[in-house]
C-alpha cells in the first residue's frame, strides 16, 4: 500500500501536470498565509489605543505601608482585584486601601472631546442655574437620543438656565468612536477623556464629571450628576435646589443611605473585599443614579480626589471625598434611586428622578396627556 502511494504521489509531481499542480498548490497556500498575517496585523493595530491607555494606568498602581507591611493598592485601570488579602505574620485581613494618601489618585487624563461652550452664556443665552452632568456609554446611543427628546428639551439645546453633557471614557471600536465623534459635531453635547471606558472606571467617570464643571462652568450655581437611564424632573430640580440651597453648601442631597455595611460577598455585584474598604460601615452617600450639589462643594471634592484613594464604587467615593472634607450626605424628597410607577407624578413638583426608564418608557412619561399642573 505504502509503494502504491508513493508511485502516485511521484506521477503527481514529477508530470508536467504533476509540476503545475504543486506550484497552484504552493501559490494558494501562500496566499492564504498572506492574509492570514494581514488579519492578525489589522487586529493587533486596533488594540494599540486601548493598549496605551492601560498601560498608562497600570503605571499608577498606588502603593501604601499598611501595618507594617508594604502592600500594593488595587488599580484604577480595567479590572479589580477581588480577593483578600491575608497577613503571612499574623493571620489577619490588612487593608490595601488606607482612608488618607498624599496625591495618590491625581485625575491626570486628557480631554478626546470636550465642548467648552455649553456653559458659555450672554446673547441669547441665560445664566446657569444647574449643569447636569449624565454618564452614558458609547453604545448607549438610542437612550441619549431619547433625553434630548424629553426631558433635555427644557434646556433648549444648551442656552437655557439648565445645561447638560454626556460623559465617556475612551473605547478601542473605531467605528463606536468616529459615530461618537460625529453625534458630538451635530449635538454639541459630548464630553470624553482617555481613560478606559468601563463599569469599574466608573469613578473616573466621576471624577472627570467633578474636574469639568470645576474648570468649565464655573458660571454654574449647582451641579448634578446622573445616568442616562434616569428621568429627571427639570422644573422640580430647579425647585429643590432653591429650596435646600444652605444645605447643598455644605455637602450633596439626593437619595442618600446613611447607614450602610459593604457587601462583602464575592458573588454580589457591588462586592468589596477588607483590603478594597477595611470599615464595617460605608460614610452617608447619595445613589450615583442622580444626586446635586452647590459649586462650592463640586471644587473641593474635585480638589480633594487626588488625597482620597480610590475605590470602584463611585457614589461611595463620592462619599469618601465628602467625609474628608466634613461634609454631609443629606436625603431630599423626590429623589429615587428605582422606578417610579409612570403617571401624572412624572408631571408634578413631587418627582424629581426615577431611575431605569428604556427609551420607550422615558417618552411614555414625557407624553403624558390629562394630568393637572398641580398633580
Amino acid at each position: 500500500m505504502a509503494f502504491n502511494l508513493w508511485r502516485r504521489l511521484r506521477r503527481f509531481f514529477c508530470t508536467p501536470c504533476g509540476m503545475l499542480n504543486f506550484v497552484y498548490v504552493l501559490a494558494t497556500s501562500s496566499v492564504l498565509l498572506l492574509m492570514h498575517l494581514m488579519y492578525i496585523n489589522n487586529n493587533l493595530k486596533s488594540l494599540v489605543p486601548i493598549v496605551k491607555t492601560v498601560n498608562t494606568d497600570i503605571k499608577r498602581v498606588l502603593y501604601f505601608q499598611t501595618s507594617n507591611l508594604a502592600t500594593k493598592a488595587p488599580t484604577h485601570s480595567i479590572n479589580i482585584v477581588k480577593t483578600d488579602w491575608i497577613s503571612a505574620q499574623n493571620r489577619t485581613l490588612v487593608s490595601k486601601r488606607p482612608d488618607v494618601c498624599d496625591s495618590c489618585f491625581p485625575h491626570h487624563y486628557t480631554y478626546i472631546l470636550d465642548n467648552e461652550e455649553i456653559c458659555s452664556v450672554g446673547a441669547d443665552k441665560r445664566d446657569v442655574k444647574v449643569i447636569v452632568l449624565i454618564s452614558t456609554t458609547h453604545v448607549n446611543t438610542a437612550r441619549r437620543k431619547a433625553l434630548r427628546e424629553t426631558w433635555l428639551t427644557h434646556t433648549r439645546s444648551n442656552t437655557g438656565d439648565v445645561r447638560y453633557a454626556f460623559l465617556l471614557g475612551a473605547t478601542s471600536n473605531n467605528a463606536d468612536q468616529v459615530a461618537l465623534e460625529t453625534e458630538s459635531a451635530t449635538y454639541r453635547d459630548i464630553i470624553q477623556e482617555d481613560f478606559v471606558d468601563s463599569y469599574n472606571n466608573l469613578t473616573l467617570k466621576t471624577m472627570m464629571a467633578f474636574k469639568w464643571a470645576s474648570l468649565k462652568c464655573k458660571v454654574a450655581k449647582f451641579f448634578m450628576k446622573t445616568d442616562d437611564d434616569m428621568f429627571v424632573n427639570l422644573n422640580s430640580l430647579k425647585d429643590a435646589v432653591t429650596k435646600y440651597s444652605s444645605v447643598l453648601e455644605k455637602g450633596i442631597g439626593g437619595y442618600c443611605n446613611l447607614s450602610r455595611e459593604p457587601i462583602r460577598s464575592k458573588t454580589e455585584k457591588w462586592s468589596v473585599t477588607y483590603e478594597m474598604y477595611p470599615n464595617k460601615l460605608y460614610p452617608p452617600y447619595c445613589s450615583g443614579t442622580g444626586y446635586v450639589t452647590s459649586m462650592n462643594v463640586v471644587e473641593k471634592v474635585y480638589k480633594v480626589s487626588k488625597d482620597v484613594p480610590f475605590i470602584y464604587l463611585e457614589d461611595v467615593y463620592v462619599s469618601l471625598c465628602l467625609n474628608r472634607l466634613g461634609l454631609n450626605a443629606t436625603h431630599l424628597p423626590g429623589f429615587h434611586a428605582a422606578l417610579q410607577k409612570i403617571g401624572c407624578e412624572y408631571q408634578s413638583k413631587k418627582l424629581v428622578t426615577s431611575h431605569r426608564l428604556t427609551p420607550k418608557m422615558l417618552h411614555e412619561a414625557w407624553n403624558l396627556k390629562n394630568c393637572s399642573k398641580k398633580a
